[in-house]
């Protein structure tokens, strides 16, 4: 037996037995990137996705929002439209020869109602010019006519006569109206009304 390969066999194997911190510095390396990983992701990637998927998601709502926006919008255009077809309907201006059918309709309203008509006038026409000063020399767009009348009679029988003339087709307003009883109970109504001509082409 060679004795010397014996004697150093035994010292290779004594000095196997002890590990230095050397032995287990890949397994630290490893750990410590996977905790740095891990804090990363929790302390700068997460919050960072975070933000990024609550920007997506307001904007989504907002989006949301500026739709339900239009859509009442749309809704809002297509009333008013409507709205001013109604009115372009229901209230037309009057041309010239129904200026004066408006004088007859008061005159035979009056007498269908037994009223007395103790006065009917037309008053001056007041040009008017859209978004311009009165001396303008722009287009006339249309006329205001004034139209007053007294009537006498009985009051059931004078309202009637104003809801005839309040009926019609056309714009009038009632610029004034004062109601007087007299001592036969009758009453004495002062009406100022304005039409609205359109000027001649």
């Amino acid at each position: 037996m060679d004795l010397k390969n014996l004697f150093s066999k035994n010292k290779a194997a004594a000095s196997g037995e002890a590990k230095t911190i050397k032995d287990y510095l890949g397994l630290i390396i490893i750990v410590a990137v996977v905790c740095i990983f891990i804090l990363s992701y929790f302390f700068l990637i997460k919050p960072v996705f975070t933000k990024q998927e609550n920007m997506i998601l307001d904007k989504y709502e907002k989006l949301s929002e500026t739709d339900k926006m239009n859509s009442q919008i749309n809704a809002l255009t297509k009333k008013v439209e409507e709205l001013e077809i109604e009115r372009e309907e229901k209230f037309k201006l009057f041309v010239s020869q129904e200026v004066e059918e408006l004088y007859q309709l008061i005159s035979f309203s009056a007498l269908r109602n037994q009223l007395k008509v103790i006065k009917l006038i037309r008053g001056e026409e007041e040009a008017i010019r859209e978004n311009a000063s009165a001396d303008s020399k722009l287009p006339v767009d249309y006329y205001k006519i004034f139209v007053e009348y007294d009537i006498e009679g009985k009051f059931p029988n004078y309202l009637k006569l104003k809801e005839e003339i309040a009926e019609l087709d056309k714009l009038i307003v009632f610029e004034k109206e004062e109601v007087k009883t007299t001592e036969s109970r009758n009453i004495i109504a002062s009406v100022k009304i304005s039409l609205v001509r359109m000027p001649a082409r």
